[in-house]
């Protein structure tokens, strides 16, 4: 940059100059031209006044915005008002809808309680077949091969009966069997129907009809279970029938069980 004899302001800037040092030529010459050269000072603010907005020109913007404001403010209380009568109306229509609902409310109490009373005669019918009910869901059960979800409570349940306490929790267990070691299979999955525990661990078996090489089957598991948990579990076998030979089984291997439909009598660890 440089001033020539008249004042005028000049840049001569060549391709190769880069611009960090254009820039540190412009901080140390331009306070100079402007004290040696005040008409420099009328072209750089003519400049200015062609690329920024001038006073006038921003007090014209600010009396925009300052009536575009009101013009707002305005519409905001007229929709203020209409929410106001808007609210006051809804009131008035909830509170007839309340009333509605309180006398239907004292409508169906009455119903019910009719219902409620018809009920009761049919508790005592309902409370004999939960027995039966319940022997036909294991029977399902252990058709089916496994517990299923919906069954897991009722089995609990089961065992929560015998056991004489109660447990948190119910979830079927699988235990890796990498070695084989259950049945003679690598990576076979070790599975129980149940696994119920609350300071005494259970593991359950499930069966419609139960045989002695069941018997010999899951005593097999649950010995694998405690090698490979390092624990101890109560195996304890649930059927609704066996075969004869399968009871002095369970004795000899120290496996408790729940055998046999409901109301038949017989040792202290049978239906």
């Amino acid at each position: 940059m440089r001033c020539d004899q008249s004042g005028a302001v000049s840049s001569e800037v060549t391709g190769s100059m880069p611009n960090t040092e254009l820039m540190e030529q412009l901080r140390s010459e331009l306070p100079r031209l402007l004290r040696e050269h005040p008409e420099v000072r009328h072209e750089l603010w003519g400049m200015m006044l062609e690329a920024f907005p001038s006073r006038q020109e921003f007090t014209m913007l600010l009396e925009e915005l300052r009536a575009f404001r009101e013009d707002s403010n305005r519409r905001f209380e007229a929709m203020d008002r209409r929410f106001e009568e808007l609210r006051a109306d809804m009131n008035q229509r909830f509170a007839a809808v309340d009333r509605h609902f309180e006398e239907l409310r004292t409508d169906m109490n009455q119903r019910f309680a009719v219902v409620i009373e018809e009920l009761r005669g049919y508790r005592e019918q309902l409370r004999s077949q939960d027995q039966r009910l319940r022997d036909l869901d294991l029977h399902i059960s252990s058709l089916g091969g496994r517990v299923g979800h919906g069954l897991e409570q009722m089995v609990k349940d089961i065992v929560e009966e015998f056991a004489n306490q109660s447990f948190p929790s119910a979830e079927r267990l699988v235990v890796w069997d990498e070695k084989g070691e259950v049945f003679g299979i690598a990576g076979a999955e070790v599975e129980f129907d149940l696994y119920v525990h609350n300071g005494t661990d259970y593991l359950v078996e499930v069966k419609s009809h139960l045989k002695v090489t069941d018997v010999l089957s899951f005593y097999r598991k649950v010995k694998f279970a405690e090698g490979k948990m390092g624990r101890s579990f109560i195996p304890l076998v649930v059927a609704l029938s066996m075969d004869p030979k399968t009871e002095p089984r369970m004795r000899e291997l120290g496996i408790r069980y729940r055998i046999g439909p409901s109301g038949v009598a017989g040792d202290s660890r049978r239906l």
